[in-house]
Order: structure tokens, then sequence, then C-alpha cells
């Protein structure tokens, strides 16, 4: 250390420290022994309160989903709508029904996301990394309530009638009260944790990963055929978040019966939550879904029955449906997946992602 009262040729003569210089401190027993604690201490649900600790990072695939979701920002103001506006009035009366019913469902359901996301799944997740996870996705959540409000603006839609339109509508209305049953056993952190478990379950894989991942695709068959375009990209963009979201749920799960196993859910229990949850979702598609040039009912639940078996089998469950009545939308994969060519001029590049991965190791 130097001094002030050293003589100045003193200090001259001493090896400084450079750029390249590392300094490395030997760990002591006591460190090893707090580091292996505070990892032991480090769960999904029912860990420390005081775990704080983000590194070293414990859950891998909830750090991964973190970093991704902040690459992916995007404002839906960058998207301008009045292509939009002028195709809405050359819609056909079904196409008018569907466009708006199937957007008005979305607009409620985002925010009944947002909801379970910081009321339900984040109360009770004590890993930090994780839960940044969760934070990110409350966060994208509601810059799709923007892009919705976005949309509704640039179109001059009625607010009340998109908002309040599940009021009106029995069939929508029928799938909401239904989400809420089966999420209120999320909500407290002194319920049962495979009642916890289950309703991850509902909402990761059947609310968004069914549910919501369905509605997108009649507007998306409008988009194809260059109507209501800019409406198509933003949902384009929220069906990017929406799938990561779905990744992550599923994540969870398979961590949560790993470290719980008893909370593994039953096959037959899943079998009969999907069920459920596709009867109503074909009531309300009866009434969403009129014939369009290119799509109608029949292709719409063939689609959503493909999601059904896709959601059950990324659990590593059975499908529910036999593969005569399943079948995938042939341009599903590119809406979703951006795997397309855009004019830089007109629209901006979907690709894009903001920042660099960040790696803690």
């Amino acid at each position: 250390m130097l001094n002030w009262d050293d003589p100045l040729e003193q200090i001259k003569q001493r090896k400084q420290p450079t750029a390249d210089t590392k300094v490395h401190f030997e760990p002591v027993a006591a460190d090893r022994e707090a580091a292996a604690a505070v990892d032991g201490e480090k769960r999904l649900v029912g860990g420390s309160d005081l775990t704080a600790n983000i590194a070293p990072i414990k859950y891998h695939w909830a750090w991964d989903a973190y970093i991704k979701s902040q690459r992916n920002f995007w404002l839906p103001t960058e998207i301008g709508m009045g292509e939009d506006l002028m195709t809405l009035g050359k819609l056909n009366d079904n196409e008018r029904h569907t466009f708006f019913t199937t957007f008005a469902t979305l607009t409620t359901a985002d925010a009944l996301h947002q909801r379970n996301l910081a009321l339900a799944v984040y109360e009770r997740i004590t890993a930090p990394e994780v839960g940044m996870a969760v934070i990110a996705q409350m966060h994208q959540e509601t810059i799709h309530s923007m892009s919705y409000q976005h949309i509704i603006e640039s179109l001059n839609f009625d607010e009340d009638e998109i908002y309040l339109l599940y009021q009106k509508v029995p069939q929508i209305r029928a799938k909401f009260e239904y989400s809420n049953a089966q999420t209120h056993a999320l909500q407290g952190q002194g319920g049962d944790l495979t009642d916890y478990v289950r309703g991850l379950f509902f909402y990761y894989m059947i609310f968004e990963g069914v549910w919501f991942m369905a509605n997108f695709c009649p507007i998306f068959s409008l988009q194809r055929r260059r109507l209501m375009v800019r409406t198509g990209e933003q949902l384009q963009y929220i069906a990017r978040d929406e799938s990561g979201h779905v990744a992550f749920g599923k994540a969870l799960i398979q961590a949560l019966w790993r470290e719980h196993p008893e909370t593994r859910i039953d096959e037959s229990q899943a079998h009969k939550l999907m069920g459920e949850a596709m009867e109503l979702e074909q009531a309300y598609a009866e009434y969403a879904v009129k014939p369009m040039l290119g799509y109608d009912l029949e292709l719409h639940l063939r689609h959503v029955r493909y999601l059904a078996n896709r959601r059950l089998l990324d659990l590593g469950l059975t499908p529910l449906y036999p593969e005569s009545e399943a079948e995938v939308l042939p341009w599903w994969e590119e809406q979703i997946g951006f795997r397309k060519e855009k004019n830089f001029f007109e629209t901006r590049v979907t690709e894009y992602q903001t920042g660099g991965a960040l790696s803690w190791d």
C-alpha cells in the first residue's frame, strides 16, 4: 500500500498493477460452505424468502427465457395501422364478425394473463432467476395490451364494445369463468402444491397454449389474403412472445415435477381438463368463426385439436385426439416463426432482436 510519507523515488520503483494483472482470491472453507448452502436453499417454490442471489444460476432454462424475452423487445406503435383502416370497410359480414369477435376475445384474455402472472404464478416462485422470467412475461403482456389499444384507437373501434364483449356473448364468458375457476388454485402461498401445478398446467398449456394460440388463426388467415395486414403483424409479435411463454411453462412444470414428484398430474386428469376446455372452445368457435375464403370452422377446430395434442405430448402425455381429427394449419409455423421476407421500407423486420445475450457462468 502506498503511503504519503514514502519518498517519491521509492514509489516509482515499486511494481504497479497493469490491466493484465489478475487478482485471485483463494476461496476459504466458509465461502464454499456458504455457496453450497445457498444453492441448496434455492428452490422453485418453498425456498427461503432470503434467497436473492441470481448467480450461481440453478435454473438455466429460466435464465435463458429471461434473456430471450429481453432481446425480443418491440413496441406496437412502430407498426402503422393506416392500411387496416382502409381495409376494414372492405370486409364482408362474415369476415367482420370473425375479426371483431376474435380480436375482442384476445384483448380481454391478455388482461387475464397479466392478473394470473402477477397474483398467482409469481407469488409462490422463490428462485430469483425464475421470478425474473415471470416478471419479464408480465411486461410483455403489458406490451400486448398496448398493442390492442393501439389497434382499437387506429381503427376507431368503440372501446366498450371490444372490452365488454365477453359480458354479452355467453360462449366467451363461459371460457373466462372456467379459466378463473381453474387458476384460483394458483393463488396464495399456503395452498396445496399439487393444485398449484395443476393450475399451471391449465394456465400455460391450455389457456395460453391452446385457447390463445388458436384465436390468432382467423386473423392470420385474413392477413394472408392481404386483409388486416398490420393487425396480423401485431399479432405475429404477440404470438412469438406467447410461444416463449408456453415453452417456459412447460419447463417450469417439468422442473416442479422433478423437485416435487408428488405433484405430477395424472394423465386421466390432464385429459379431463383438456377435454372440458375443448368443449368450451368448440362452443366459442361455432359462434366466432364464420365461413371465409380459405378458412372455416372445420379447419379451425382441426387445428385446435392439433394444439391440444401437442401440449399434451410436450409433457410426455398421450394425445387426446386421433390424427385423423387433428391437423396443423399448413401456414401455422410460418406465421408464428416469421420465416418470410419483408420489404424493409414497408414494415419493421420481424426477425429483429435487441441487445446481446449475457452469459453468467
